[in-house]
């Protein structure tokens, strides 16, 4: 479990939220991060060494782009995106939310939200956090929207669900301080850029 990271939509899969401003897209949005950005987040993630055998890595280009290759066993570091699922419930006209128990942005609302293990179904994993951090059972996960937000640490990539509610007493857990539902006239301060949108296109009927 844990945070959701940010994005903005393009159509479907999306570009990163920047200072370059946006413009509406298919009701959604497009932002960009300057190279600057892009090269400083890239670096939090950066190998220093080979994985597979110590040597000291050195910077190449191969497969059409620079990348970190060991010269002495020839092997090539690539990095692979970290990959979250962000849930929308709605019963009774009312969204649920859980009050964040830890940064980043701990004691304001998000949508259920947590990381893909490796080897998981991104299903799976949704339903998972739900029951992780609300204690209810939720099924028939249905794809909302993909968000694109690389590199800080956070998830790269987010895929947002819509599920049902089945089953379970709502009690908070996990990295969850509280669970509640809410309706759209009375929302709480909430965290995070994929809970922003995905609950605006709940108020506006445009979640599909």
């Amino acid at each position: 479990s844990g945070s959701d990271g940010t994005g903005c939509t393009l159509g479907g899969v999306v570009a990163c939220m920047g200072e370059r401003g946006s413009r509406d897209f298919f009701r959604n949005r497009v932002c960009w991060h300057s190279m600057d950005e892009v090269t400083a987040m890239s670096k939090r993630r950066e190998y220093q060494f080979c994985p597979m055998c110590g040597t000291a890595l050195i910077e190449q280009e191969r497969t059409g782009a620079l990348r970190p290759i060991c010269p002495a066993c020839d092997y090539t570091v690539y990095y692979d995106p970290k990959v979250a699922v962000v849930m929308l419930l709605v019963q009774d006209e009312r969204v649920l939310l859980i009050k964040r128990a830890v940064d980043p942005q701990k004691g304001k609302w998000a949508l259920p939200a947590g990381f893909v293990n490796a080897g998981e179904n991104p299903q799976e994993a949704a339903m998972r956090e739900v029951l992780e951090e609300t204690n209810l059972v939720a099924e028939h996960p249905r794809l909302l929207d993909v968000f694109y937000h690389p590199g800080d640490g956070s998830a790269d990539i987010i895929i947002a669900y819509q599920l049902e509610w089945v089953g379970g007493e709502l009690l908070a857990g996990d990295d969850a301080l509280e669970a509640d539902w809410f309706t759209a006239d009375a929302l709480p301060p909430t965290a995070f850029l994929t809970t922003h949108w995905l609950l605006e296109r709940w108020q506006t009927h445009t979640l599909y």
